[in-house]
């Protein structure tokens, strides 16, 4: 029945599209990634599904969209297929063919209504944000429809309903939100207000409930609570623009439900039926050749998924996006420590400065610090988190040679982010980069990197050379040595190597890659998860038409 509903929906708006066709225009894209799966014990790639059994996984993504201008009219569908995938789940496969997304979008004047998957958030996502995220496999889209409208350029009102996408199915508790924003300034234009309010409804299904109950039922009588069918969440948040300052705060409440009990206690199965709350907030200083940011961020049981229930993968049934405080690293060794938001407790302070006296000079220092904010006399280190310190400089001694490097140093608690290891991992990083503009099409770039981190794998060294042909192509080699692993988690010297190639011609992308990788934190956007070491080749096609 679902494939027929499928069938049929793709067909009514291809036809409906095509009638159309005359007054507007097509786009779209299509996305392939391809792993060959090769076992390797040494590193810990082995012992599941696809390295035993299945060796091959594909993921596709096709993605069509039409546009009427004169209609003011949008509609779109994307096809998904999931074979032997480990896109949702690392440790496992999936295997499903489906409609990823479909909707239809239609502007009355200052109205806007749109229906069918819907992609949005409310602020900066702390009480409500669906998004799609591939390299993580999230996509948690609200099925429904969604109508906004737009008071003379001053303030924007939205309004949605539905239920959260699961795969190719749903979720069946009922989501109702309300969004307010504003923009106003003062008759100079030197001071602007963007002032906004959201509230949210999440209303439980009986099945949901049930499985709560069926939870509660095994407690003590102290323990126990009566669950509810609906929580609301509710936030005000404002930007505030004058000059070169920008000042962003937001505060948040939930009201009580069942929640997972505190992950910092590592009880996470057992229910607690408690309110939530959070405030973050980001102030900038921006002039030519300086800036400054400062970020801080109070949350306390602000867990907002669809259910307390467990689900399938990790990110089943997230409604929200609580923003990151501490610093999203691009280069491979640093990147390892990276702290997400904590929904149940977290004290998050963060600070970055970067200056610039001409154009052949940058420097960047960032630090963050998050900890637990109920203390412990007994032990205070258990209350500290993480914690960064971060430099970076780059230097143009002349217009085709470029050189940086920095220092990271990282206090990681493993056990609070990962569930498993030392409280109090510290790591230091030295890194560099070269990269050298041979003329106009021809780069060649080299990063070089050592990590000591002795309560965690030991001693690393990572190096990698790319060439770069443009407009066409593109090759890197790399390999991150554990040259000196602790025995207590890596008994062997591991080499990961790293052999890629990308051919690029128009809108069209082709990747070949052979990998090794380290088990480890893997983070997109401030969303992170952790996956299992990975070893095999990668095939992979980006269009777009």
């Amino acid at each position: 029945m679902q494939k027929l509903n499928t069938v049929s929906t793709v067909l009514f708006l291809f036809l409906f599209q095509s009638g159309f066709s005359q007054w507007g225009y097509f786009s779209g894209s299509f996305q392939s990634n391809t792993n060959f799966f090769i076992r390797d014990s040494l590193i810990g790639a082995y012992n599941l599904p696809h390295y035993d059994n299945y060796k091959v996984g594909t993921d596709v993504w096709l993605n069509l969209n039409y546009t009427n201008e004169k209609y003011e009219l949008q509609t779109g569908v994307r096809l998904d297929f999931f074979y032997n995938s480990i896109l949702r789940t690392p440790t496992s496969t999936y295997t499903a063919v489906g409609l990823g997304n479909f909707f239809i979008k239609k502007k009355v004047k200052d109205l806007t209504i749109t229906g069918g998957y819907i992609y949005d958030q409310i602020g900066s996502g702390i009480i409500y944000r669906t998004f799609e995220e591939r390299a993580l496999g999230i996509d948690n889209a609200l099925l429904g429809a969604r109508v906004e409208y737009d008071v003379k350029g001053k303030v924007k009102l939205k309004a949605f309903a539905g239920v959260q996408k699961w795969k190719f199915a749903i979720l069946k508790p009922i989501i109702l939100g309300f969004n307010a924003d504003g923009n106003f300034s003062t008759k100079n234009n030197k001071v602007i207000f963007q002032p906004g309010v959201g509230v949210l409804n999440r209303s439980m299904d009986n099945a949901s409930i049930a499985q709560i109950v069926t939870t509660i039922e095994g407690y003590d009588t102290l323990g126990r609570f009566v669950p509810k069918y609906n929580t609301y969440a509710f936030t005000l948040y404002n930007t505030l623009t004058a000059g070169d300052f920008s000042w962003y705060v937001e505060g948040a409440y939930k009201s009580h439900e069942a929640i997972k009990k505190d992950q910092i206690n590592d009880a996470k199965d057992s229910l607690i039926n408690v309110p939530g709350n959070c405030i973050y907030t980001t102030l900038n200083y921006s002039r030519k050749g300086f800036g400054v940011t400062l970020q801080f961020k109070r949350t306390e049981n602000f867990y907002l998924h669809n259910s307390p229930n467990p689900t399938e993968a990790l990110f089943d049934g997230t409604m929200n996006f609580l923003p990151p405080v501490s610093r999203q690293n691009s280069l491979r060794l640093p990147s390892r420590y990276f702290a997400p938001s904590l929904e149940n407790r977290e004290l998050a302070f963060g600070g970055e400065i970067t200056y610039s006296p001409d154009r052949k000079m940058t420097f960047t220092a960032q630090g963050s610090f998050i900890r637990d904010f109920i203390l412990k006399k007994f032990n205070p280190s258990n209350t500290i988190f993480f914690a960064e310190a971060f430099f970076n400089a780059m230097f143009k001694p002349t217009k085709s040679i470029e050189v940086e490097f920095g220092f990271q140093y990282a206090r990681y608690d493993k056990f609070i982010y990962r569930k498993d290891g030392e409280r109090d991992i510290n790591s230091y990083t030295p890194f560099t980069e070269l990269t050298y503009k041979i003329n106009r099409k021809h780069s060649i770039r080299w990063e070089f990197q050592y990590q000591h981190v002795i309560k965690d794998y030991g001693q690393w060294l990572y190096a990698l050379m790319e060439y770069n042909f443009a407009p066409h192509f593109s090759f890197a080699v790399s390999d991150m040595w554990n040259f000196k692993p602790n025995p207590d988690i890596s008994p062997n010297a591991n080499h990961y190597y790293s052999i890629f190639a990308g051919y690029t011609i128009g809108a069209h992308r082709f990747t070949v890659s052979y990998v090794k990788q380290v088990e480890g934190i893997v983070c997109t956007g401030g969303v992170c998860r952790l996956e299992p070491a990975f070893s095999g080749v990668k095939i992979g096609i980006n269009s777009t038409f």
